[in-house]
């Protein structure tokens, strides 16, 4: 196992840290992003929207809906009926729409709204992923598997009782990753649910909050400042990146994970050995002008820019190269924290509001 301290950090940013001042220059103000179309959702609160085939899927407090980017109206919308609110980004698959909080889920048909099938949580629903035509998440402490078409149930696996499984599994070929909230890593099968092999991390990290697959490799955030690479074959630790403050969430884009750091800096790590490709100061702390607000919106890329949005409703793009920044602007209102590139210049943003706000960043 490597563990990447933070000795061999700096030494692994090397010269690219040299061309960062230690201090952050002033910024001129960002110009603002032209506002391209607003659509009103008839949600008190939108959850982060989601894109597939060129179309935008949303839900939240209230309702779920479809549009067209270059419609004036959603092509449907409805009432979604959860008895609460839909809390996570539409997972999307063949055909299907599934959405969800605590007490639940729904899967609808993409083109209609029409429901297919729903289900009731036992304990508390978690976040799912949909893959391989099945929906995997947590209930309570169960992770447990749905036929994507059908909603009939495949298998169920059991973890520690009085445990929370909040977090979306991972799939990665045919094996099923999770990890509850019990601090332990699980490997399933994805046909049948049978363990692999698991691993206990109670001591190390608490629990995990994110696993993403690239590159062969498993990358997984925990509670606290570890960012893992991990084998998916056997469970071992491949490295260990300390970030050194409490990690919000990764982006993995191919080789590259990427991630925000309370201390001020955000880091691309090379999933294949743990170590930074490069880092970008955004937070010195010392009063200077021109600081970064936090960045809470989870990262995102397209067209090998990395989208990132701060609290300041300012959205930047980095090169994922090597961190260059290309872009600067401002959204034009209050965002509820979270971007989505559509191709072709256009950001989408969902609003404080309840609407979805369309940008052209030219």
């Amino acid at each position: 196992m490597r563990v990447t301290t933070r000795r061999q950090v700096l030494a692994a940013i090397g010269a690219a840290t040299l061309a960062w001042p230690l201090r952050a220059r002033a910024e001129v103000p960002a110009p603002l992003l032209r506002e391209i179309a607003r659509w009103q959702t008839g949600n008190q609160t939108l959850s982060p929207p989601a894109l597939d085939a060129g179309a935008l899927f949303f839900c939240g407090s209230d309702t779920v809906g479809r549009i067209t980017p270059d419609a004036a109206a959603p092509d449907w919308l409805r009432p979604h009926l959860l008895g609460a609110a839909a809390v996570f980004r539409p997972r999307l698959g063949p055909g299907a729409l599934v959405i969800g909080g605590r007490a639940g889920m729904a899967c609808l048909d993409r083109d209609t709204g029409a429901d297919r099938w729903r289900y009731t949580a036992r304990i508390q629903t978690g976040v799912p992923v949909v893959a391989a035509g099945r929906v995997v998440f947590g209930d309570g402490h169960e992770i447990v598997a749905l036929d994507l078409e059908t909603g009939a149930e495949l298998w169920r696996f059991a973890g520690v009782p009085d445990t929370i499984a909040a977090y979306a599994p991972c799939i990665a070929g045919d094996a099923v990753f999770a990890g509850p909230g019990d601090g332990r890593l699980y490997a399933m099968s994805l046909a049948d649910g049978a363990m692999r092999w698991q691993i206990d991390g109670r001591a190390r990290w608490q629990y995990l909050r994110q696993i993403h697959f690239g590159e062969g490799v498993l990358v997984a955030g925990s509670y606290q400042e570890q960012l893992l690479g991990i084998g998916p074959e056997d469970g071992k630790i491949r490295w260990e990146f300390i970030a050194g403050n409490f990690i919000n969430s990764h982006h993995v884009a191919g080789d590259l994970a990427c991630l925000w750091s309370p201390t001020g800096r955000l880091y691309a790590i090379d999933t294949g050995t743990g170590l930074p490709r490069w880092q970008h100061l955004t937070t010195d702390y010392r009063g200077g002008g021109g600081n970064w607000a936090s960045v809470l919106a989870e990262l995102t890329s397209a067209g090998g820019q990395l989208y990132t949005l701060d609290m300041r409703d300012t959205l930047r793009l980095l090169d994922l190269r090597d961190g260059a920044l290309s872009l600067t602007g401002r959204v034009p209102g209050k965002t509820r924290h979270a971007a989505l590139p559509l191709g072709n210049g256009r950001v989408a943003f969902p609003m404080m509001d309840g609407s979805l706000l369309l940008t052209g960043l030219g």
